[in-house]
């Protein structure tokens, strides 16, 4: 019997957007079991084989990635460092069993990316955990080679279930909550107040990875009208993840670094309003600048960023910005 033991679901407070230059840093993280093969399984609470990770890095010519939905095809059939099927699938194959089973039971399933997956949703470099995927479909058929081929359908679970942290963190920031509150009460200046309350709390603390990462990228200066915004006496400026394609629902956008821009807070509310959106040649429009006509601002870009067109698309269509070349 094998001795790793599935977990399913996040582990060690490992937040969706956390990068890793290597498949050795995901094992070491024990985000994925393996370092070569697309799924990790280990032995669920029966004693049974159950899959608890996969890896999205164009294993196979079959996968299709669509970030919500993602069509993912079993393990074996076909030769190292080779997209193309050489030979049948089957469900034997220990991956591809164990990811049947968790289908079954419902288990939840961790999904890394990897640089050479979809485009659109993939990392520029290194791999990416992108949070919590549930087995909702499998069935077998004859794939693009021609070789039958196990067929995985999974679906991203909902925001509640994603970027969780432990227990013991959700308590001490209700505790530090507290301690707030009972701070701007101005009374007792001075003094050590002892107060007991009974509390019920239903709370989910995000820590957005993706959003720090473009920060960081670039330096805190915002991408648009370039003005860093000093908060501090020791030199830190302040800004905001912006997200091109608004998250939410199963037709929001991904979270993910190519769609997440680095603004001040001006430029993000005028974004998310649609006063400003952004042309196929990454050009900032601002449709209602003061000036005579629309204002046009090339987008600052950095090494390590990689915005997508067509979030930026998805943010015109919302905002009915049908011609891009209407307002310039």
């Amino acid at each position: 019997m094998s001795a790793y033991r599935a977990v399913f679901g996040h582990v060690n407070d490992v937040p969706p957007g956390t990068l890793y230059e290597s498949r050795g840093e995901v094992k070491a993280a024990k985000l994925h079991k393996e370092n070569e093969a697309g799924i990790s399984w280990g032995r669920d609470a029966e004693g049974e084989r159950a899959a608890d990770a996969i890896v999205l890095n164009k294993g196979y010519e079959d996968d299709v990635d669509n970030w919500q939905e993602v069509i993912y095809t079993g393990a074996g059939g076909k030769t190292r460092n080779s997209t193309k099927q050489t030979s049948d699938q089957t469900w034997d194959n220990k991956g591809n069993a164990s990811l049947r089973r968790s289908r079954v039971k419902g288990n939840f399933v961790r999904v890394i990316r990897g640089s050479a997956g979809e485009r659109a949703y993939s990392p520029a470099i290194g791999y990416r955990y992108d949070g919590l995927y549930k087995v909702v479909e499998d069935w077998s058929e004859t794939g693009r080679s021609g070789f039958r081929i196990c067929r995985f359908v999974l679906h991203r679970l909902g925001d509640e279930w994603q970027e969780l942290t432990s227990f013991e963190h959700q308590i001490r920031n209700l505790l530090l909550d507290g301690a707030q509150e009972d701070d701007d009460d101005g009374e007792g200046a001075g003094e050590e107040i002892v107060s007991r309350r009974s509390t019920s709390v239903e709370r989910i603390v995000r820590k957005s990875a993706v959003t720090n990462r473009v920060k960081r990228l670039h330096d805190y200066i915002c991408q648009i009208c370039r003005i860093p915004l000093r908060v501090n006496s020791g030199g830190e400026n302040y800004a905001e993840g912006a997200h091109i394609h608004a998250l939410g629902g199963r037709q929001g956008g991904p979270d993910v670094d190519g769609n997440v821009l680095c603004l001040c807070p001006n430029c993000h509310v005028k974004l998310d309003r649609g006063a400003l959106y952004l042309t196929d040649d990454f050009q900032a429009v601002d449709r209602f600048a003061i000036e005579s006509g629309p204002s046009v601002i090339p987008l600052r870009m950095v090494s390590g960023h990689r915005v997508q067109k067509r979030f930026m698309r998805a943010h015109r269509r919302f905002w009915n910005i049908s011609d891009e070349t209407d307002s310039l």
